[in-house]
């Protein structure tokens, strides 16, 4: 913040506490918020002086050294890992242990992306600030919900009822159920997979690899043993009748991580087996395809460093280092809460007219999106706030990929110049309706009404020629105000506009990319405490909670505020390369093998619903039978694998060590 700035938000400062408080006290409380003069104000209303220790704006900075792009292995080799991947190490930051192993590959270094020191952009300041969780909740209410919670997370008992709710009706996803309540974040991630087309189209795709039942159980035969497993779930998942599938060998299998409800994130989870199922998948394929080929870039992309100046740019780090999962860090307000902005910010840093830029050289046919909480200091006055994370319909990786760095630097230095216009109306018009915590307008309405309507001259020419004098020069200043009030709406209107529209143009809209899953946790432990939202082939929405599937308007996944109470929320978005609808709904060729098996116990199935007439007729004397009842999911194991059928999991962390 510029002193002239930082000058002019004490100023606001002192004049909205009044007497008493003083420029010194504003200056410290507002430099501790990064100067937000909103939050500044808000934390001096609940006592705070600016008297403690705080973290510097570069500290604040550096503690979203996380966000950005994770590392994966080369798609090459499911065996091997790419070494340039494991070379090109980006970190920004010292002293700080940023090494994390990767499941289906040798430890390797994270990429960090992102700054360690910057000064504040005064252009996101005119986030509005985070306003507190409302701390009068009734703790015993939430004391009980919690104990519910944790008695659903420990429980491993399936619900019974009638055998009739267990049958899948029309285009319903099936549901995936696991039997360890702790992997049920992985089943939703796996079901969510099925219904994106891209993935589906590859795992059909997986040539069944041959096997030797001779040989010692290694870590190649695992691994074919996780393909067999994964096509034939989604055999499943495609053609079954039931309402939903009991897993109890596939996700243990995988050496999914179980989650406890408390020590680990749910999103940190969820990209790890990303990651691992993801390049399981993606590295038989490379496998398998022929070499004249392009390797297949299913989950992982290909980014680097570059630098702009003056209109011309220049790559930084040659060799492009794989990716697969972002990381965004969101709830805070140093950048405007949503997916662009949190990106934009973090990808990119300024130093006067040159650019430093985090870009996509080569893209993935499917992008996710970690959504992580920012860590809160201890210190702070204020909670995080409960504002909703905004995510779009339609995501465009343009304006993040190398090629396009000239126009999207161009453009942003254009949309940085009219946020600090925003934000400078924004103050004025703050400034102009509010003081001492007080709204202005309202207070000059009272006024004027006691004047105009109130007050009496009681018979003396002076004193009712001084209410009406009075009068006049109120409603002139009430009227100025307003009119300069909604003169600096409609310009902030007008800004705002141009800031949404800056980054539309057909150069920035090549690489759609659409809304396919979004999975949420209400902030509680417990397998019913997380859910699902995902999109199938006809653009229909579906919420799956559990065993139950139900259909769900757009708007509600758009805007859902679950969790937002307790920090929680959206953790992992899911979008795919824009298909057209014949391509989404394109037919899918399953193993003969497989498909047969699923008829046969579809046909098994429908015959224990639907019985012939007659089948189940009562003879006199005989007592009634009792109506069927089936537990709420039909147990799936895979089918036997050829002429092997042993009981050791299949390590995949293991399976591609180097």
């Amino acid at each position: 913040m510029r002193p002239e700035e930082e000058q002019e938000a004490v100023d606001m400062l002192t004049s909205m506490m009044g007497g008493g408080f003083g420029g010194d006290e504003a200056r410290r409380v507002l430099r501790k918020h990064g100067g937000d003069v909103q939050k500044a104000a808000d934390a001096i209303l609940s006592g705070d002086l600016g008297k403690e220790e705080v973290s510097t704006w570069q500290n604040t900075v550096h503690s979203s050294q996380d966000v950005g792009y994770t590392d994966i292995p080369s798609s090459s080799s499911i065996s091997q890992v790419n070494q340039a991947s494991s070379s090109a190490v980006i970190d920004l930051t010292e002293g700080n242990d940023s090494t994390r192993s990767w499941q289906l590959g040798q430890a390797q270094n994270e990429i960090k992306f992102g700054p360690s020191e910057r000064a504040p952009d005064p252009s996101w300041q005119m986030v509005t600030t985070n306003t507190s969780v409302d701390t009068n909740q009734d703790d015993r209410s939430l004391k009980d919900a919690i104990q519910a919670s944790l008695a659903d997370f420990n429980s491993d008992e399936l619900e019974v009822f009638p055998l009739e709710r267990t049958l899948r009706e029309g285009g319903r996803p099936v549901a995936l159920r696991p039997e360890a309540p702790t992997l049920a974040y992985a089943a939703l991630i796996v079901q969510a997979f099925f219904q994106i087309p891209q993935i589906r189209e590859k795992v059909s795709m997986l040539i069944l690899p041959e096997t030797n039942p001779d040989a010692p159980s290694g870590r190649y035969e695992r691994i074919d043993r996780a393909v067999w497993n994964l096509v034939e779930l989604f055999t499943n998942l495609d053609l079954a009748q039931l309402s939903s599938l009991v897993d109890k060998d596939v996700l243990p299998a995988l050496q999914v991580r179980p989650w406890d409800g408390a020590a680990e994130s749910l999103g940190e989870l969820s990209a790890e087996f990303i990651k691992s199922i993801g390049g399981v998948i993606e590295g038989v394929l490379n496998e398998q395809r022929p070499e004249d080929e392009p390797p297949v870039r299913l989950f992982t992309f290909g980014h680097g460093q570059a630098e702009s100046r003056g209109g011309s740019y220049k790559v930084l780090n040659k060799a492009s280092v794989e990716g697969s999962v972002v990381t965004v860090e969101v709830g805070d307000s140093v950048a405007p809460n949503d997916l662009y902005s949190r990106l934009s910010y973090h990808l990119s840093r300024y130093t006067g007219s040159i650019s430093h830029h985090d870009v996509i050289f080569e893209p993935s046919e499917v992008v996710l999106f970690q959504l992580k909480p920012f860590p809160s200091p201890a210190t702070a006055a204020v909670k995080p706030s409960a504002e909703p994370f905004v995510f779009p319909k339609h995501f465009y990786l343009d304006r993040f990929m190398l090629k396009n760095l000239p126009i999207t630097d161009q453009k942003r230095t254009l949309e940085r110049d009219m946020l600090a216009q925003i934000e400078k109306l924004t103050r004025k018009k703050e400034f102009m309706t509010r003081f001492n915590n007080r709204d202005t307008l309202k207070d000059l309405g009272a006024s004027l009404h006691y004047y105009e309507h109130v007050a009496e001259g009681k018979g003396d020419p002076e004193r009712e020629a001084a209410i009406r004098n009075t009068a006049v020069k109120l409603r002139h200043i009430m009227n100025q105000v307003i009119s300069d009030t909604r003169e600096a709406e409609r310009e902030i209107e007008r800004l705002q506009a141009e800031v949404a529209a800056v980054f539309d143009c057909p150069e920035l809209q090549e690489y759609q990319y659409d809304l396919r899953a979004v999975f949420m946790h209400t902030g509680l432990p417990g397998r019913k405490q997380i859910f699902s939202y995902v999109q199938d082939g006809h653009g229909i929405w579906w919420k799956t909670l559990d065993y139950t599937v139900t259909e769900v308007p757009e708007e509600t996944v758009l805007t859902d505020p679950t969790g937002l109470h307790l920090g929680a929320g959206p953790y992992l978005l899911i979008y795919s390369r824009h298909l057209s609808e014949d391509q989404m709904n394109a037919p899918i060729r399953w193993p003969a093998g497989f498909v047969e098996a699923v008829m046969e116990h579809n046909e098994r199935f429908l015959a224990m619903v639907q019985p012939e007439p007659g089948e189940h007729e009562s003879r006199p004397g005989d007592a009634a039978d009792p109506a069927p009842s089936m537990p709420s999911s039909f147990p799936f194991s895979p089918a036997v694998f050829p002429e092997q059928r042993e009981t050791h999991p299949m390590d995949i962390a293991e399976d591609v060590q180097t």
